[in-house]
């Protein structure tokens, strides 16, 4: 009963807000243009403002900190209804009002986590100041320290920055050309099936529908030593042909000896059925006078595949390429479920796992966030130099 209260307390101070929220977007799209316009925005604001303070603070009041928010408040108002009334002047009221809420709800999601990210990358919170920043909410500044350590210190036991990086650059590689080629071969055939395609994708679509989760799991149980389906076919495979045992074929602990090479496997099996409903589509939008025309000139199949379906398919590539690589190289979960990161190998980590277990594991909080933006401008370089590379924001008849 308390957790429904709770739930129905929450809903209720959500809907206040965006009531007051919707409340004050109406004032400014509505009375821009009057005289009292500023300085009633003013007061409103400032009003808002301490009555939500005064709400969260109970009881002990800091007015030093009281009066500096309504200085803070009165003067972004000010400049807000200044904005309203020389820029916006009362347009496009209806859009901006139904947006409003979910866009300062992202806000609060994305970009206060986001800030609070950089504010612990440049101070120093860890076991040792925990404590203190609990009692205080005050950290050391130690400026670029953190970004200094995550290149010169390992953030593991055994593997340093630089294995990771190059570890993660040939687990992302390896992955996103699988996908892409194993995405590009079943869309071909799919698309040149004319009989129970719905089936076809359907089954092709199941092992990326299905809950991550429960799709690596089942996959890491057919690399089982004893009973998986992998090692029982090379023990059949072995058996059948004798020969193949003095060549090192048989049976082998994936998970023990091999564990970057099972993830990998399990990976690419996870990835292809994206890649090819992506590919699958922009082969459906090419039309199908091109490939009539270059046969007529005598084009062959290889000529048609080069010289019109990856020109037009392109567009539709270049994103989901973009889109594939930032995920193969943020994905924990494969590991994390292959391996069991809580302290498990170290053979497979690569460095979002590695940053996993630097936060979770040894609790060097800072060090992480440093870690994590770093990882995050890697990333942010190379979508945009792969999409200006590949002109993949561009139409393909541009």
């Amino acid at each position: 009963m308390d957790a429904i209260l709770q739930v129905l307390q929450f809903a209720l101070l959500l809907g206040a807000f965006v009531a007051v929220l919707e409340a004050w977007l109406h004032y400014h799209f509505t009375f821009h243009d009057r005289a009292w316009f500023v300085p009633g925005g003013v007061l409103g604001t400032v009003t808002l403002a301490l009555g939500a303070a005064l709400l969260v603070s109970g009881p002990s009041v800091d007015w030093a900190r009281l009066l500096s928010l309504a200085a803070g408040a009165a003067a972004a108002e000010a400049l807000v209804a200044l904005f309203f009334r020389h820029v916006v002047r009362g347009r496009h009221a209806l859009p901006y009002m139904l947006l409003a809420p979910a866009l300062l709800g992202l806000a609060a999601l994305i970009a206060y986590p986001m800030f609070f990210e950089v504010y612990l990358a440049f101070h120093d919170l860890k076991l040792t100041t925990i404590m203190a920043w609990s009692r205080t909410g005050e950290l050391p500044f130690v400026g670029l320290k953190h970004f200094r350590k995550v290149f010169v210190s390992s953030p593991l036991s055994e593997v340093t920055f630089w294995q990771l990086l190059l570890r993660t650059i040939g687990w992302t590689a390896i992955n996103v050309f699988c996908h892409v080629a194993g995405g590009f071969v079943m869309a071909l055939l799919l698309n040149s099936v004319t009989r129970l395609k719905g089936l076809y994708r359907t089954l092709l679509i199941v092992p990326w529908a299905m809950p991550q989760v429960v799709a690596v799991l089942a996959m890491r149980g057919e690399f089982h030593s004893q009973y998986g389906f992998v090692n029982v076919m090379l023990a059949k495979l072995v058996a059948w042909l004798p020969f193949l045992k003095a060549v090192g074929v048989g049976p082998v602990q994936w998970l023990g000896q091999h564990p970057f090479l099972t993830c990998t496997v399990i990976n690419v099996w996870l990835g292809v059925p994206f890649m090819a409903v992506v590919i699958l589509g922009g082969l459906q939008s090419i039309s199908r006078h091109y490939y009539d025309a270059a046969s007529i000139d005598g084009a062959s199949v290889l000529q048609q595949f080069r010289m019109i379906t990856l020109p037009l398919i392109k567009p539709v590539l270049a994103p989901a390429v973009t889109l594939g690589t930032v995920w193969t190289f943020n994905n924990i979960n494969v590991i994390y479920l292959v391996t069991g990161q809580a302290g498990g190998t170290e053979d497979a980590d690569i460095l979002v796992s590695a940053l996993y277990k630097a936060a979770f594991a040894f609790y060097r909080y800072s060090y992480s966030a440093a870690f994590a933006l770093i990882v995050f401008l890697m990333l942010f370089a190379f979508s945009m130099l792969w999409l200006r590379y590949t002109k993949g924001s561009e139409s393909a008849y541009e």
